[in-house]
C-alpha cells in the first residue's frame, strides 16, 4: 500500500514504523564531518538546473510516457518488493544503495541483475549496524556489489556467502556519482530525476535511506516516490519538506559495465 507522507502526517508515520520494528539505518554527518566524495563530483559541474517554471509539465510529460527510472526499472523486472526487504536489518543504506546501482545499469543500457546489500556489511564491520551513505558510496565504489545470486538474502556472516561472491562484486562497481548538497539540493534532486536518474537520498527526520525514482503531482504539489526498504508494497510518496534531502543526495552517474550481463 502506498503511504503519502508530508508535514502534518510525518510523526505518526515514524511513530507508526517504531512500532511495527521497522528498523531505519541512515547515519547523518556532523557539519563540518562531510567531505567530497573521492568519486564524486557536483552536478552542476555537468549540466544547469532545470528551471522551476517547467516541473510541471516535464512531470506530466514523464508521467504520462513512463520515462522516470522507475518506470524502466519496473519494466527491466526490478521492482519486485520482496527482493529490496529489510526484514529487521537496519542496512536501509545498503540496501537503496544496491537500488541505485541496479536502476543505473538499466539506464545506461545493461539488463536487470539483482543486488545483494548485504555484500556490504563489511563496512560496518558485519554488524546490524546503521551507516553514512557517503562511507557506503565509498566502500561500494573501492569493491563493488556482490549479485543475489552468491549471497543469501538477509544474511551478514560472509562466512555463509558463496565462495564466489568476491569476484562477483568486481563485476558491479559504481566508479562515478553525483554528489547534490547546498541550498539548492532540492532543484538539483528534481533535475536529476527529470533527467532520468534516480536519487540514493538520506532523510534525518526519518533516520532513513532511500532511492528516489520519480517525481509526482498532486495538483500544484509535487512530491516524490520511493520504493523505500521496509518491506513489501510499503512504497512512499514523500510531500512538502519531508520530500527534500536533509542529509545527503546523490546520483550513480556510471558503473563497471559487467562481462556477465553482457
Amino acid at each position: 500500500m502506498t503511504r503519502i507522507v508530508d508535514d502534518n502526517n510525518w510523526k505518526q508515520f515514524v511513530d507508526m514504523g517504531k512500532s511495527a520494528g521497522r528498523l531505519c539505518g541512515a547515519i547523518p554527518r556532523e557539519k563540518d564531518g562531510r567531505k567530497p566524495l573521492s568519486v564524486g563530483r557536483p552536478l552542476t559541474d555537468d549540466m544547469p538546473l532545470i528551471p522551476e517554471s517547467e516541473w510541471h509539465d516535464r512531470i506530466k510529460y514523464m508521467t504520462e510516457n513512463k520515462l522516470w527510472i522507475a518506470d524502466r526499472v519496473a519494466k527491466a523486472g526490478g521492482d519486485d518488493s520482496n527482493q529490496h526487504y529489510q526484514n529487521g536489518l537496519g542496512y536501509c543504506w545498503a540496501y537503496s544503495l544496491s537500488q541505485a546501482v541496479e536502476a543505473e545499469r538499466i539506464r545506461m543500457g545493461l539488463d536487470f541483475q539483482l543486488l545483494a546489500p548485504e555484500s556490504l556489511g563489511e563496512d560496518v564491520r558485519w554488524r546490524n549496524a546503521g551507516n553514512y551513505l557517503d562511507s557506503a558510496i565509498q566502500y561500494a565504489a573501492k569493491y563493488g556489489i556482490a549479485r543475489r545470486l552468491y549471497v543469501p538474502q538477509h544474511e551478514i556472516n560472509p562466512d555463509r556467502f558463496d565462495s564466489q561472491w568476491k569476484d562477483d562484486r568486481a563485476n558491479f562497481v559504481p566508479l562515478e556519482w553525483w554528489d547534490l548538497s547546498g541550498r539548492d539540493v532540492w532543484a538539483q534532486t528534481v533535475t536529476a530525476l527529470l533527467s532520468g536518474f534516480g536519487c540514493y537520498v538520506g532523510l534525518d527526520w526519518w533516520s532513513h535511506a532511500v532511492w528516489y525514482g520519480k517525481l509526482v503531482l498532486d495538483g500544484n504539489k509535487i512530491g516524490v516516490w520511493t520504493p523505500n526498504s521496509h518491506g513489501p508494497r510499503e512504497d512512499v510518496i514523500l510531500f512538502g519538506s519531508k520530500a527534500v534531502p536533509s542529509m545527503d543526495s546523490y546520483v550513480a552517474r556510471s558503473v563497471t559495465y559487467s562481462p556477465l550481463a553482457a
